[in-house]
């Protein structure tokens, strides 16, 4: 479960440091450019999460939400995001929020708050993580088909899979066809609108 209270209490606590900024649909939001390490808050609406280096798709934050909690890190990490729609956010660097939590008492909803950070990464590691490729496209579909119906409805399938995985596309696209006509999944112009049952194997 989503420690919401606890990131919102970190978030309040920063904000009169943290100016929101409003995010057009596919903006992208980079920390690179500061030489302090950065936090990302997101105050409303969705943003993509991806690694730099390759551009892989690492999560889809939901707001509220805080990423760059690590009081150690001396540089903002390879990260970059991508508003999904209309967002709002700001950028705080990582030693005011560590200012704030030291002042504040906030050590209870920052362990929480990096826990569930934890948690996501750790279930992202085991599902993309020398696996088979059936595995791959199967459980980001059942990752996709957890999104918030809004996103899910906007977000081409294959485009989804191949952003986490980095999957050749025609390999992909060969898979979901087989799985539309199988009558495993409910696939109209790429977006997934059901998932009947999938099947463990390919």
């Amino acid at each position: 479960m989503k420690p919401t209270a606890h990131i919102v209490k970190i978030i309040e606590s920063v904000s009169a440091d943290a100016p929101k900024q409003h995010g057009r649909e596919r903006q992208i939001i980079s920390l690179q450019q500061y030489t302090a390490p950065m936090s990302f808050l997101l105050y409303e609406g969705t943003a993509a999460m991806y690694r730099g280096q390759d551009h892989l798709l690492i999560t889809n934050l939901h707001a509220p939400s805080i990423i760059g909690l690590n009081f150690f890190i001396t540089s903002s990490p390879d990260i970059y995001f991508q508003a999904r729609g209309p967002i709002t956010f700001a950028l705080v660097p990582i030693a005011t929020i560590a200012e704030s939590v030291h002042k504040q008492n906030l050590w209870e909803s920052l362990a929480y708050t990096n826990m569930h950070m934890t948690r996501l990464m750790i279930e992202n590691h085991f599902q993309s993580t020398g696996i088979p490729t059936y595995d791959l496209v199967r459980n980001n579909l059942l990752a996709l088909m957890e999104e918030p119906e809004e996103l899910r409805m906007k977000t081409n399938a294959c485009d989804y899979i191949q952003e986490k995985t980095l999957l050749s596309r025609s390999g992909i696209m060969k898979m979901l066809g087989d799985l539309k006509k199988g009558g495993h999944i409910d696939l109209k112009r790429g977006v997934l609108l059901d998932i009947i049952k999938l099947p463990l194997k390919y």
